[in-house]
């Protein structure tokens, strides 16, 4: 019953450097029951778990943990059991990080194919900026399911490969041209390429960085996006700046390697203006959306919008000297781990269990956090995984409370106090509470925004990110 959309593969073949690679693309399943209870079974690797996102006739349901250990190794037979209220029929799509092998329901319960040929297809292509995760989808490639979901799109393919670009190949994992191969075969309506923050130095598998002159690497972004329209002529291309999560890199003047960037701008405008200037040497239709400076969409048409003049991440409230060319965000630096995110869940008694239980989180003046058990030899609770942290907890009465499911419990295990991530202040005072309001007049604090490392997306950001795609390629493809 795995549903792979009409025209792409789950797991894409590429090579790079001559060595065979694969990339995958999200567990996806569809179809339509009228069965009160569906129960689909498969397998997850042992000391993992798998989390489950459902939209029901288009309506979003709260993700749902599956523990998966019982600390023998390999992999683990699980069932996912989905009960509703009433017998209807239903429109079913769930994604998950379980290996389904098969879908039951009852014997006079009918199951109908979804007919979903004509639907609209995305695929979204970038680095491990897609890899984040989120309170609705915690298996990761939150952006690109969050944002097509906003668009009604549930045919999802993604290409995300961490630490690469058009140019970078991520220590030879594979850089776009390598990947194109597999992920220009999707006949998607629509791809969406967010990539760049990791170019334009190529990291090689020795660790060593090598720097591509400025015409080599300009012609690998515009021969990407050539390829990319040559094999699907009539789709839509929406192509992003490069995310800059570091608050003074956006509109610096700093260059790492000036054989590579004479341009006189910054790295970070330079790669802009390359993706930009690349995508406008190819055929209609496209979309290019600046979310570096925040400078909007601009479409094949010659139509644009979005124009907020605030950086999609470092921007937050207009530093000191902000004019209308010169926006220099939030010239402290910093950043990172404001957004109210759960760090950690003590285990004070492991107590015993068959297998590894289910651990729910509710209350709290937050929401989004998924947390899944691990046990030892003896089932013991060993520990709490914080698969998704959640946003807007606090301390004292404003965190969750965690319960622990008794069902293959053989005596209770006892879990201590959550955690909190300590925010960063950029004044230089740790820790800044989680609990930081936003600025006044901005919809994205970078404080909120990053998780702790600085460089990814926290839930809220991956939320604001594919919320805010989402609204541009909307408006842009309305204006074409």
């Amino acid at each position: 019953m795995l549903r792979e959309p009409s025209h792409f593969n789950v797991a894409r073949p590429y090579t790079c450097n001559g060595v065979a690679k694969t990339v995958s693309s999200p567990r996806i399943l569809r179809f339509k029951t009228d069965a009160q209870v569906v129960e689909l079974s498969g397998v997850v690797p042992d000391y993992g778990q798998t989390v489950q996102t459902l939209i029901v006739d288009g309506q979003l349901v709260p993700a749902k943990v599956l523990s998966s250990a019982r600390a023998i190794g390999g992999w683990n037979a699980g069932t996912i059991r989905i009960a509703f209220q009433s017998a209807t029929v239903r429109d079913i799509w769930i994604e998950t990080y379980m290996f389904v092998a098969y879908l039951r329901i009852g014997a006079s319960d009918t199951l109908v194919a979804v007919n979903d040929a004509a639907d609209p297809q995305i695929t979204v292509i970038g680095d491990s900026y897609l890899q984040s995760g989120s309170g609705n989808f915690g298996n990761g490639n939150a952006i690109a399911l969050e944002a097509a979901a906003r668009l009604g799109i549930r045919k999802v393919a993604t290409d995300s490969v961490g630490g690469t670009g058009y140019w970078n190949t991520g220590g030879e994992v594979g850089n776009l041209n390598d990947r194109l191969t597999g992920h220009s075969q999707d006949g998607s309506a629509i791809y969406l390429v967010t990539a760049g923050l990791n170019d334009y130095g190529n990291l090689q598998a020795d660790g060593t960085v090598s720097w591509p002159s400025g015409s080599a690497f300009q012609a690998a972004v515009l021969t990407y996006l050539q390829r990319l329209r040559a094999a699907n002529p009539s789709s839509l291309i929406v192509v992003t700046a490069p995310f800059c999560p570091v608050p003074p890199m956006s509109d610096s003047s700093y260059v790492a390697n000036s054989g590579t960037n004479s341009s006189g701008m910054g790295d970070f405008l330079y790669l802009a203006s390359v993706h930009k200037e690349s995508l406008q040497q190819i055929a209609a239709p496209w979309v290019y959306i600046d979310v570096l400076m925040g400078g909007g969409w601009l479409n094949s048409s010659g139509a644009s919008g979005d124009i907020r003049n605030l950086q999609w991440f470092t921007g937050g409230t207009p530093g000191p000297g902000t004019t209308a060319t010169y926006k220099p965000g939030n010239t402290l630096g910093g950043g990172g781990g404001g957004f109210g995110g759960i760090a950690s869940v003590p285990v004070t008694y492991g107590g015993r269990y068959n297998q590894a239980p289910e651990v729910s989180a509710s209350g709290g003046s937050g929401s989004g956090l998924l947390l899944a058990a691990q046990i030892n030899g003896s089932g013991a609770v060993t520990s709490i995984s914080v698969l998704q942290p959640g946003e807007g907890y606090s301390a004292g009465s404003g965190l969750p409370r965690i319960t622990i499911d008794p069902a293959f419990q053989v005596s209770a295990a006892t879990l201590g106090t959550p955690t909190l991530i300590n925010g960063i202040d950029p004044s230089g005072a740790y820790p800044l509470p989680s609990w930081e309001a936003e600025g006044v007049t901005d919809l994205n604090n970078i404080y909120r925004m990053l998780m702790p490392d600085k460089t990814h997306p926290s839930p809220l950001g991956v939320e604001y990110l594919a919320q805010r795609l989402a609204l541009n390629i909307f408006e842009a493809v309305m204006a074409l």
